[in-house]
């Protein structure tokens, strides 16, 4: 299938890095961002406007009329002390190139600031904000880079073979480049579940970071579908520095198309939004885009920002519960339970953008993050966890109701007082060999009574230091 080309000629892209914390460290962290020149991110500081986008400037007042008031105070909170979400950003302007050694392919390209928000339940998102305004490039060179950029961790064939350069010096994966130059010192904080790599976080698709792009096309270009599906895909080149598109099928790509466009503003613009990117693509000219770029890194950013939060806190919940040792961990199912009725009564709302423009991109990163499913199914699983929990605390409570009711039966028929007449005088027990049955029956549930007490006090003693240790490390 032949490919068509497209040149762009002008692209700005975001890239969005889930991260765990713990929640302990929040005031740490946010200290040593401070310390290490991040500005703490409010709406009132109406300096920071023009501070992190390049030649582009962001209306504070545009993103606080975007969300509803009920979200919008919780998104911008005043005061760092918030539990909610704060954000500290820096701005770097620092020119690189990306290296690919297979084919022998550059591009230079600017990473022009960096967001780390501390978001909610020991969540985070690192944003990284790039672009590649220098010169034209078709259209495979772009999502190429978009492609290999979004990777931390190079494991498939097509994904290695690519390192940064920069005058401060090179590394080998977007990782190193964040976590050895830009921003060592969060490194530190990071919690991972599978040996200090990114394997094990619930949240963390094939080791890659989720992308966001605005393309400016040439004036006037024709914008097909194939190009549209690529776009969905982050279909680039092939190792060799083919042009690559992942169908050949014109009705498979035709329906691809219809289901994740955005065609508000077609035939000039499209946003397409996919489980791994959501690009914006139009052939205007800059001029004319400048407002729509503002957008894309003012308010569609937030957009995109808190629907993939909600995607991460789900898929954090799904993993908590799928780990759960079956029958043994109901203070655990509680606190899950605990965990996504707050999280449900303060961060997550149907729909949280007030212009309609917003509401139906909203709609597909709820459709293609899986939104309403996850939310769905966690709350269905805990709650069935939970009753079954329930299930089996109460047959163990029948059971040791049982027993006690045994006792109480033996207790009665002795009227109560189970002595044993040598026991009044002498503790020794040289005379056990003369009891008679009775005796032997007062002596066995005397003996057993007081040992299933101490093993009850034992029990309920180690569960509730266990929980509270647990509780302990967790916050």
């Amino acid at each position: 299938m032949d490919i068509v080309p497209l040149t762009i000629k002008r692209a700005y892209m975001t890239f969005l890095f889930p991260f765990a914390y713990s929640e302990k460290n929040r005031q740490k962290i946010s200290d040593i961002l401070l310390n290490e020149g991040f500005s703490f991110f409010t709406l009132n500081n109406t300096s920071l406007e023009d501070a992190f986008y390049g030649d582009m400037t962001i209306i504070h007042e545009e993103l606080a009329q975007f969300f509803y008031p009920f979200l919008e105070d919780k998104l911008f909170p005043n005061e760092m002390n918030n539990p909610d979400f704060i954000r500290f950003s820096k701005a770097f302007y620092t020119q690189g190139a990306l290296h690919l050694q297979e084919s022998q392919i550059n591009y230079d390209y600017e990473v022009m600031s960096i967001d780390v928000t501390l978001c909610p339940f020991g969540n985070g998102i690192i944003t990284v904000r790039t672009n590649i305004t220098d010169q034209s490039h078709d259209l495979s060179d772009i999502l190429n880079f978009i492609h290999y950029f979004r990777v931390l961790e190079a494991k498939l064939r097509e994904e290695k073979g690519a390192s940064h350069h920069f005058s401060f010096g090179h590394c080998s994966s977007t990782s190193e480049l964040l976590f050895k130059y830009f921003i060592p010192y969060l490194k530190p904080f990071l919690l991972h579940q599978q040996d200090h790599s990114y394997e094990g976080l619930p949240f963390f698709e094939d080791e890659r970071m989720f992308a966001s792009a605005y393309l400016i096309a040439e004036e006037e270009a024709k914008i097909i579908p194939e190009h549209l599906f690529r776009l969905g895909q982050v279909d680039g080149r092939t190792p060799a520095g083919k042009p690559f598109i992942s169908s050949t099928n014109p009705s498979y790509i035709s329906n691809y198309v219809q289901e994740h466009a955005h065609t508000r503003w077609a035939p000039n613009s499209y946003i397409i939004t996919s489980s791994q990117a959501q690009i914006t693509i139009t052939n205007r000219a800059f001029a004319k885009c400048t407002h729509s770029i503002q957008e894309f890194m003012g308010t569609h950013y937030y957009n995109l920002f808190i629907h993939y939060f909600y995607k991460m806190m789900l898929l954090k919940l799904s993993y908590e519960y799928s780990e759960i040792k079956w029958g043994k961990d109901k203070q655990v199912v509680n606190e899950l339970i605990e965990l996504i009725t707050k999280f449900s009564a303060r961060y997550y709302f149907e729909e949280v953008i007030v212009r309609t423009e917003g509401r139906e991109i909203a709609q597909l990163l709820r459709k293609y993050f899986r939104i309403n499913e996850h939310y769905v199914e966690t709350k269905e699983t805990l709650n069935s966890l939970y009753r079954t929990q329930e299930d089996q605390s109460d047959n163990r409570s029948n059971n040791l109701l049982f027993i006690l009711t045994v006792f109480t039966v033996v207790s009665g028929i002795y009227g109560m007082n189970l002595v044993i007449e040598e026991w009044k005088d002498s503790s020794d027990f040289d005379s056990i060999g003369s009891y008679t049955l009775f005796e032997w029956v007062a002596f066995i549930t005397a003996l057993s009574g007081i040992g299933l007490s101490l093993v009850l006090v034992c029990f309920t003693a180690i569960k509730a230091l266990q929980n509270t240790i647990r509780r302990f490390k967790k916050n």
